[in-house]
């Protein structure tokens, strides 16, 4: 006897789990993804759509090729006859997440302990990356290439290949610029290499310098952003200057509350007080000036100029907890290949632990960025969510770190909702792709991630991911924890 609809609904359940094979030889499972019918429908799931918009209920979202299709109530939605059903009833489906601040770094010797990270990202839902430079940038770009030929399974990635930097470049791999000829030439070096944007890092980039390197980024096309040069000009001479887009919140954009920037930079650059100023005296010396009606000035020129702020809030937690947590109980330190894990160790790496004193006088400096932020979203300055996750950057875990940057968002002031699109929709507005990607609804990209609780009601739900949709094949949970599984097996087999 023939089945009626919904019986037929309520057998199609199962969605056999795809072949899986190593995700550092991610062929097979390549092949899997490939086999797969055109089509997916999700019944009876909650929609979150991340546009603003409340809850859509009970529907049926029909994925055919690498777009979401159709949307709609599922006593109203006729499914594809090919299509693979999913009974999503009990979850909730949101947009793929971006991580708008990543690092892949660490010389060649580290390549494997970045390149795992790729699945560690999936199975966090994040579905693209901005890499924010680094010293294996030609892997990068291989692996952006094969990923998006479908040859490599990993997220999106956009990169700015080699940072450009000082005289002498804080990080290996940077492009060193002395003059503003050389300035054109970095902007013309990573134009050729192909980077996507161009990440400034030095801080004491003298103005003709910077002046050189923004006019030679318009005329190749790129973006200009990152860091900014504290020793040499304002938060509002960078904005006026053509800087695209800040990082780090705390550091780069909390000082242009302050009417005292210009003479604290000039002091912290001279370095003649007893003891020298240090960044963190800088913060704490920001946040003891800081005057809101200067912040409300600069949040309108941040408007003005549509530049874009990622405030990495987590990425500075972590780095106050070092030597304070014990982060070998980490539920995802077993991911962490042991290369990277020592750049990580407070007893070699970068970072060291703070002391009692140097945490205090943070207090203050979070509490003003708490303030600072709330204002900047109430305003409209766009913000991304960054994890600032890589080498070098303590106990920063791909993919975890971000989920905790949602949760310290909405810690601050924001909605669930804010924090969300701060990783969904905000991205795809900053890259001037809304109209294709970053919410849930049709002719969008299906980069879909499917939870088992409702992240509005606790964003901290965002971890809990049943599947995921990669440009429209299906990751079952299977497959994700067999991704994590497949990396944690090469990590252990690294650490011997």
């Amino acid at each position: 006897m023939p089945l009626s609809r919904r019986d037929f609904l309520e057998k199609s359940l199962a969605v056999g789990a795809v072949t899986f094979v190593s995700a550092l030889d991610p062929s097979p499972l390549l092949n899997s993804l490939a086999e797969q019918t055109n089509s997916l429908a999700f019944i009876h799931v909650t929609v979150i759509d991340a546009t603003g918009r409340p809850l859509l209920l009970d529907r049926t979202v029909i994925v055919v090729g690498d777009r979401i299709r159709t949307i709609g109530k599922f006593s109203k939605t006729k499914l594809p006859k090919s299509a693979t059903v999913i009974d999503a009833r009990g979850k909730y489906m949101i947009p793929g997440l971006w991580d708008m601040h990543v690092h892949f770094r660490g010389g060649p010797a580290l390549i494997p302990d970045n390149e795992a990270s790729l699945s560690v990202f999936l199975a966090n839902g994040i579905t693209g990356v901005r890499e924010m430079g680094g010293d294996i940038a030609e892997t990068v770009f291989r692996w952006r290439a094969e990923i998006a030929k479908g040859t490599r399974l990993g997220p999106r990635i956009l990169t700015s290949g080699p940072k450009v930097d000082g005289p002498k470049p804080a990080w290996p791999g940077s492009i060193p610029v002395t003059d503003p000829a050389s300035a054109r030439a970095a902007v013309d070096k990573v134009k050729a290499m192909g980077s996507d944007f161009v990440k400034i890092y030095a801080i004491d980039f003298p103005r003709d310098v910077f002046a050189a390197l923004i006019d030679e980024a318009r005329k190749q096309g790129l973006n200009v952003g990152g860091h900014l040069s504290l020793m040499t000009m304002t938060i509002r001479d960078a904005i006026n200057g053509g800087v695209r887009f800040v990082e780090h919140v705390e550091i780069f954009v909390i000082g242009g509350c302050s009417r005292s920037e210009k003479q604290l930079n000039d002091e912290f650059a001279r370095r003649d007080s007893k003891p020298p100023m240090g960044l963190l005296e800088l913060q704490n010396r920001y946040a003891q000036t800081y005057d809101e009606a200067w912040a409300r000035e600069l949040v309108a020129e941040l408007i003005q100029h549509d530049v874009w702020v990622t405030p990495t809030l987590a990425v500075m937690r972590q780095s106050e907890s070092v030597g304070r947590v014990d982060y070998e109980q980490h539920p995802e330190r077993k991911y962490i290949f042991p290369g990277m894990w020592q750049t990580w160790d407070p007893k070699l790496g970068r970072r060291h632990p703070l002391t009692d004193d140097q945490l205090k006088r943070l207090e203050l400096v979070h509490e003003k960025t708490t303030t600072l932020v709330k204002l900047m979203q109430s305003s409209g300055v766009g913000l991304l969510a960054g994890s600032d996750s890589g080498a070098s950057n303590n106990f920063t875990f791909p993919g975890w770190t971000l989920h905790r940057e949602l949760e310290l968002l909405v810690e601050i002031g924001l909605s669930p909702m804010e924090a969300l699109q701060t990783a969904t929709r905000n991205p795809a507005r900053f890259l001037g792709e809304l109209l294709r990607n970053g919410t849930v609804e049709p002719g969008k990209t299906a980069n879909l991630v499917l939870l088992t609780a409702n992240p509005l009601e606790d964003v901290r739900n965002t971890r809990k991911i049943d599947a995921v949709v990669l440009n429209g094949k299906l990751l079952t949970r299977t497959d994700l924890d067999n991704l994590l599984q497949d990396v944690a097996a090469k990590a252990a087999a690294a650490a011997h």
